[in-house]
């Protein structure tokens, strides 16, 4: 496979207001290269402006015809089953049609379903404020559960379908293939409390799908990604699969992405590695996957 030019690692939040520092969103960008030169780290108070910075990035990277690798470290699917669950569950209304009628559009994977939902559902301003605990309880709502999958919240956002605590039982799985050989993972349904990640995802997939339909951007592992020529790829990353070093960053959230960074630019190798490897079909359909987590077809 032939290597990317730019890779750019992206910490997202969910953040209900702008902020700044450690918790909001941080993206380091470096070109490929000796030296890691042109290296830069930056740092995001709302989401909107994220947006913008990546729209762009993906446009510049379109323009000059090179290869760019964007990782976030939110999931981008959930174990297998709740797709089908979402869209045989969903209300017979415009939020159904999103979900339910992609095959009409050859839109049928399920992957697609997930994401075209959670667009249409999300609600989120240039200011940060968004509705995705009440997005989460809606959801748990249509699959018929009284508590989860989803869970997870300040008190004040608690209501009849979404608990502050984890459920005692698990409908659908707890963890996606790829999460459960990183046991310090955290499951895209805990939606808050140290090491969350499931209201990054709830906030996070609605951008990527923005930015993929007006863009035409590449989604890994669920779209393969060309071997050569000019191409712009979104991928799961995250961002303590490996050791990070003290780089001196202004917090820790800084230090990562630029390890990360740091990291592919000098494993071009590794990178073609786990992108073209053999993954279960219920990845490709439905999960997702991080990279650089080993393929379970290396077991």
């Amino acid at each position: 496979m032939q290597p990317f030019d730019t890779f750019i690692a992206v910490d997202w939040s969910a953040a209900s207001v702008p902020v700044k520092g450690a918790n909001s969103i941080w993206i380091s960008r470096r070109r490929a290269g000796p030296g890691g030169s042109g290296h830069r780290l930056l740092n995001f108070s709302t989401r909107f402006a994220a947006e913008a910075f990546l729209a762009l990035e993906i446009e510049r990277s379109q323009s000059t015809g090179t290869r760019l690798l964007m990782g976030f470290d939110f999931p981008f699917g959930y174990p297998q089953g709740f797709a089908a669950r979402l869209a045989a569950n969903a209300p017979a209304n415009g939020v159904a049609e999103v979900g339910t009628s992609t095959a009409q559009r050859g839109e049928t994977a399920p992957w697609r379903v997930i994401w075209r939902v959670f667009s249409a559902l999300i609600e989120d301003d240039e200011r940060n404020a968004n509705n995705r605990f009440a997005v989460a309880a809606e959801l748990n709502r249509w699959l018929g559960f009284n508590e989860g999958p989803f869970w997870g919240c300040p008190r004040q956002h608690a209501r009849p379908n979404l608990s502050p605590f984890r459920p005692a039982t698990h409908i659908l799985a707890e963890r996606r293939l790829c999460e459960v050989p990183v046991p310090k993972s955290q499951p895209g349904w805990k939606l808050a409390y140290v090491g969350s990640v499931g209201s990054q995802g709830l906030m996070g997939i609605p951008v990527l799908e923005r930015l993929r339909q007006r863009l035409g951007v590449t989604v890994w592992p669920f779209e393969h990604v060309p071997a050569a020529g000019p191409t712009q790829v979104f991928t799961e990353l995250y961002l303590s699969l490996w050791p990070v070093p003290a780089i001196g960053g202004p917090c820790k959230d800084a230090d990562q992405v630029s390890a990360m960074t740091a990291g592919w630019r000098r494993r071009p190798d590794a990178l073609a590695r786990w992108m073209t490897e053999a993954y279960p079909q219920a990845v490709l359909d439905e999960e997702g996957w991080v990279l650089g987590v080993p393929s379970p077809s290396r077991a």
